[in-house]
């Protein structure tokens, strides 16, 4: 499953590279707002109910098919308002009749793409991983086939919102086809007004928690939008899609840690504290290079992959990859306070940060352009760690002074390492200069004593899980 995660990440920038490089940036702002505009609303249909029947069905396997049948009835309801809000509003806001096309088509496939999800949620709460894997792999491979095909023949672009829709309508029917053969769950809307209090009762706060970071993640987009138009949109999609392209790390770590986090808050606050600092130690270990790195060959990166009609995408990525640092750290804060019943907590902070960023968007966009959205985010993504921190001192005795050197030590040997880039950029090329930078951060990392030798071993473990 992590493996094809991974592998669809990948396919997923090499396929938004191509697209950018060959419609150009106004078309794919209009691309990107479109699916960035749904993606707002797709929350509205699953409300966090497929986080519980996970859960639920995890515990009680017997009675799956009553909670699927209750989800199915309910979201073919709450996904006929939810597309009908996306078409009112669509229009209410005055787009285009290009853009709303694409709108409507990528809504079709929103409601394809929630009810997918949902019954692999049966097959995780089944411990059934393989099928979601081989769904993600098809998924991506096809909608990169029938994409390259289509941008090859200069058809319009709606037909590559079309690449995501086949695939969606196939995956749903691949997955359904699955748990009624392997597992004899079938797809029957039956409604049951207990269940259905039962399981949203218990969604209430994944459904706000879900709500907020999925505007909070999309809001600058339609911002830019609406202030500055297409071209901007495409512009910023550039250096959101880099960043967002490493989240799958901290992810991945988290997958690991918060199990631990929620045994060690019942039976060991010591080690609850310490497994938070190795945590974070382990996430700027990895965000710092990538953050000077980028940043440093940021003009570099977007001249050689998406040519110089991006050039006004540098200083917002050198900006956007910045935050990066802070929105790694965030996760595993989130993560320990949602594992110590701080749930209620982390969704307020989230909520706050997204007023916030809406402010200064608001604020920024019409002074600077992309540039403010991206400093918005940056600043966002400083407000969800720092205070989110705050919160998880009350919970725990965190040891400042280990905290505070390792970030130092981290700090400095991003610092040495890009000033070694920056020196060999100007006088090789610079993929040479990532070549050199990969050396000498490690050397650095050993130098300065970041990590003790007893810990080594620990990190292999926790990255091998």
């Amino acid at each position: 499953m992590t493996l094809a995660s991974i592998g669809q990440k990948v396919v997923a920038f090499f396929y938004f590279t191509l697209i950018a490089r060959m419609v150009g940036a106004e078309d794919l702002g209009k691309y990107f707002f479109s699916l960035s505009f749904v993606a707002i609303f797709v929350i509205f249909i699953d409300l966090g109910v497929t986080n519980v029947l996970i859960r639920e069905g995890a515990k009680m396997r017997e009675k799956i098919q009553a909670y699927f049948s209750t989800i199915v009835s309910t979201k073919l309801v709450l996904a006929t308002l939810v597309y009908i809000a996306v078409v009112i509003t669509i229009k209410g806001l005055g787009y285009p009749d290009q853009t709303r096309q694409l709108v409507y088509l990528a809504g079709i496939t929103m409601i394809f793409d929630s009810f997918h999800i949902t019954m692999y949620g049966i097959l995780r709460a089944l411990g059934d991983l393989r099928f979601e894997a081989v769904g993600i792999v098809c998924s991506q491979i096809l909608t990169l086939i029938m994409g390259i095909s289509f941008l090859l023949f200069k058809l319009p672009l709606i037909y590559l919102i079309l690449a995501f829709t086949i695939p969606s309508v196939l995956n749903a029917c691949f997955v359904c086809w699955i748990l009624y053969k392997k597992y004899y769950i079938r797809f029957v809307p039956q409604w049951n007004k207990k269940i259905f209090v039962y399981l949203f009762r218990i969604a209430v706060p994944f459904a706000l928690a879900g709500i907020f970071a999925r505007v909070y993640s999309y809001i600058d987009s339609m911002l830019l939008s609406r202030i500055l138009g297409d071209i901007a949109v495409g512009l910023y999609a550039i250096p959101y899609k880099i960043a967002f392209a490493f989240q799958f790390i901290p992810i991945a770590l988290i997958a690991t840690v918060y199990p631990r986090f929620s045994a060690y808050f019942v039976q060991d606050n010591k080690k609850l504290a310490r497994t938070f600092e190795y945590t974070i130690t382990y996430l700027l270990l990895i965000a710092f290079p990538i953050a000077v790195g980028i940043g440093i060959l940021s003009s570099d990166i977007i001249l050689l992959l998406y040519t110089s009609e991006y050039a006004g995408a540098v200083v917002p990525l050198q900006v956007l990859i910045s935050s990066i640092i802070f929105s790694f750290i965030s996760f595993p804060i989130g993560a320990l306070l949602n594992a110590c019943n701080r749930q209620t907590t982390q969704t307020k902070i989230v909520g706050s940060v997204l007023l916030i960023n809406i402010v200064f968007n608001i604020i920024l966009i019409p002074k600077i352009g992309v540039t403010g959205a991206a400093i918005s985010a940056l600043i966002g993504n400083v407000l969800l760690s720092s205070i989110g921190f705050v919160f998880v001192a009350r919970i725990t005795s965190l040891n400042y002074s280990y905290l505070l050197t390792t970030f130092s030590k981290i700090t400095l040997s991003a610092a040495v390492m890009g000033g070694v880039v920056w020196y060999i950029n100007t006088v090789a090329h610079f993929l040479f200069a990532i070549l050199i930078g990969i050396v000498i951060y490690p050397i650095m990392i050993y130098s300065t004593h970041v990590i003790k030798p007893r810990e080594y071993t620990t990190i292999r473990q926790v990255f091998k899980q």
